[in-house]
């Protein structure tokens, strides 16, 4: 299936706040990001749990494919799921030291901006109003912190973009259950409030990497697949019990460059107090679910634009 044509030729700017370091998705995502030409990546913050060790990721892979113009703002420390009273839970307080971190580690290329990414998001989004798409991958603490700092500051991003919530179908297929995204920071949860794309589980979770995929990325060696390459390699060895990667973060930036591929519904989407996403189609104020995807198109079009980058320092 051949992509649809760009509704137009200036490239779209995105803010992306991800929690990469924890799954492997964020990494995939990220890379997307960096090797389309329709995105202009204009600050990437990164949120949830152990957020310092997180932000050397994304400014490790700006720096090797030479895109180190690129701010990375960093979010506060939180434990690795916060209640809905915003306390920790008591057998999940404190966040590990994923293996992924190790990529980065003792890496002083470039530093994070040492403004929060609270205030950022907040500072970005009100000078450019209508202009930038907030793009999130992770619990959304940052996005509950800056609605902290101004309760309407999304009213001026051009969209929100969420992977997030279960609506129909959830981890494996099954019935729709609590999504991590959601169940990780409940408090930040229920500072929502604003209209929403959401690339909930339906979408994500069967849309996966296969080992032949896999392959031709690490001989592609590049900068940008080298990178990818050993992020999944230190994730597969964290996550014995996985060998392939699902896409969860890399759909929802495809929804960015090839929404022809996804089919999608309107109506009101709220969380409930056990986490559950809820859905009433047709109802107001209106959000937009993506409830089908073209998966094969999806991954046959993101592994070519993987290959044919080369982004490099």
């Amino acid at each position: 299936m051949a992509p649809a044509l760009a509704q137009s030729a200036e490239p779209q700017k995105v803010l992306f706040d991800c929690d990469i370091g924890s799954d492997i998705d964020d990494a995939y995502a990220m890379a997307l990001l960096l090797a389309s030409p329709e995105i202009e990546l204009v600050g990437v913050t990164v949120g949830h749990a152990r957020t310092p060790d997180r932000a050397p990721l994304a400014l490790r892979m700006l720096w090797e494919t030479g895109l180190d113009h690129i701010p990375v703002y960093v979010g506060r420390e939180t434990p690795l799921v916060t209640l809905r009273d915003g306390k920790p839970h008591d057998q999940f307080a404190e966040a590990p030291y994923n293996r992924q971190f190790h990529w980065a580690r003792g890496f002083d290329g470039l530093k994070p901006e040492e403004q929060p990414a609270a205030e950022y998001i907040v500072e970005t989004l009100n000078a450019y109003p209508g202009e930038i798409t907030l793009l999130t991958v992770g619990p959304v603490t940052n996005i509950g912190d800056a609605l902290e700092l101004d309760p309407d500051v999304l009213r001026n991003a051009k969209r929100v973009v969420s992977m997030y919530g279960s609506i129909r179908s959830g981890y494996g297929g099954g019935e729709a259950q609590r999504e991590w995204n959601v169940l990780a920071d409940a408090a930040a949860v229920q500072a929502g409030g604003t209209e929403v794309v959401y690339i909930p589980l339906d979408v994500t979770d069967h849309v996966r990497l296969d080992a032949d995929r896999r392959l031709h990325l690490s001989m592609r060696r590049t900068p940008l697949t080298d990178a990818v390459t050993a992020l999944y390699s230190l994730w597969r060895n964290e996550e014995r019990d996985q060998t392939t990667p699902r896409l969860f973060d890399a759909v929802a930036v495809g929804y960015l460059l090839w929404p022809d591929l996804f089919g999608l519904e309107h109506g009101r989407v709220t969380v409930d107090e056990q986490s559950m996403t809820l859905f009433e189609p047709g109802a107001e104020p209106t959000s937009t679910v993506a409830l089908t995807i073209d998966d094969a198109a999806f991954i046959e079009r993101m592994v070519t634009r993987y290959l044919e980058q080369n982004l490099s320092r």
